[in-house]
């Protein structure tokens, strides 16, 4: 597995604290038990960059990586706990809306999904945020490891159903043993190029 050269750029709380880039950026979003910051970490081969508090739910904030100076990370806070309550879903609201309509160098989505659940209707809005602000999805679907092979090849079309995304946009991924991590970077790969020669 190659190292990938990360380190936290920008912790924000509101649009003036975004970081000044123009690197292409990719927004991670997930349930606040998908396993977001495990696969953050397994994709840039560390272990703690991406912090996962005890407890779901309870990072309020947009944190920003840069990995090998060409791509932004944008770990969203996980929702679920998160929007359990009206003040909290405003709350995660009012982060996040001003970042997908306003952020330009936002060119996609690795929405994070349980591949053991189906999909539920935060996450069947987050999917549809990405559409209306025009991001390439990608759906990470994690711990493909707790399933047998024709489990998880089952779920992610059931997955990609619900989502309304094509089933070619699921990669199965077990962020702790490196499963599926090459090819969700390739597919992270295509997006920066994209952007990169647009």
């Amino acid at each position: 597995m190659q190292y990938h050269d990360a380190k936290l750029l920008a912790t924000a709380a509101n649009e003036s604290q975004w970081p000044k880039s123009d690197l292409c950026e990719i927004v991670f979003a997930g349930r606040s038990n998908a396993g977001k910051s495990t696969l953050i970490n397994g994709l840039v081969n560390r272990k703690n960059l991406a912090y996962s508090g005890k407890t779901p739910g309870k990072t309020r904030l947009l944190n920003f990586f840069i990995v090998d100076n060409r791509v932004v990370f944008t770990d969203a806070p996980g929702y679920g706990y998160a929007t359990s309550d009206a003040k909290s879903a405003l709350a995660f609201e009012k982060l996040i809306d001003p970042y997908f309509t306003k952020r330009k160098q936002l060119r996609g989505m690795v929405l994070v999904a349980d591949v053991r659940r189906v999909p539920n209707e935060d996450d069947i809005t987050m999917a549809e945020y990405a559409k209306k602000s025009h991001l390439s999805i990608i759906v990470a679907c994690t711990k493909a490891d707790k399933l047998g092979s024709s489990a998880v090849k089952a779920n992610m079309k059931k997955i990609a159903e619900v989502l309304g995304v094509n089933e070619r946009l699921c990669v199965p991924v077990a962020s702790l043993k490196k499963q599926g991590m090459d090819q969700l970077w390739e597919m992270i790969e295509r997006l920066i190029e994209q952007y990169e020669n647009r």
